[in-house]
């Protein structure tokens, strides 16, 4: 049986992109990705903030006040997003039992992907579920209305939602990931 490989792809460029490349990389550093001007929720974003706010004013912080999460967008319409509990308890040994993999998943975590589309003149991405840690959000949308507070501050707001403390909001703060580590 013989291997496959993929197709080798030729890209040519102007020899002062080539330069600038090859200047990045000598530094150690990758160039940071252009923002896309007609869609500014391109890239990657790491969570920065989440609250959760009733009708009546009461603040909640999900995850024990210590999440971390990214969510990405890209160009051609695709996005994921991955939410956890900063600090979730490690299993006993090298290998999960499955109560220590349903614990870990119930006590912090939560995944979904899908397209979104943007509605820019209203101010809400909406999220076209198709796959997701809740067997539930499959295949359902989920609006976000959206700010954005310079072109590396992303606000999302959730739709009140009653199974969460009296039509609770969530606010979720995004910052752009740059090419650092």
């Amino acid at each position: 049986m013989s291997a496959t490989h993929p197709p080798v792809r030729r890209i040519c460029c102007a020899p002062t992109l080539t330069l600038t490349l090859a200047l990045a990389l000598a530094a150690g550093c990758a160039p940071e990705p252009a923002a896309d001007a007609d869609n500014p929720f391109v890239g990657a974003w790491s969570l920065a903030s989440w609250e959760s706010r009733t009708a009546a004013g009461e603040v909640t912080l999900p995850y024990d006040g210590n999440p971390a999460g990214q969510i990405a967008y890209t160009a051609d319409g695709r996005m994921s997003a991955q939410l956890m509990q900063v600090g979730r308890e490690l299993p006993a040994a090298a290998e999960a039992t499955g109560q220590e993999m349903r614990d870990a998943i119930l006590g912090g975590f939560f995944s979904y992907y899908g397209d979104y589309t943007v509605d820019m003149e209203a101010g809400v991405v909406t999220h076209h579920v198709e796959g997701a840690l809740l067997p539930s959000w499959v295949g359902s949308d989920r609006p976000r209305a959206f700010t954005f507070d310079g072109p590396d501050r992303l606000i999302l707001s959730t739709e009140p939602d009653p199974a969460r403390g009296g039509g609770a909001v969530g606010t979720l703060v995004w910052e752009r990931v740059r090419g650092q580590r």
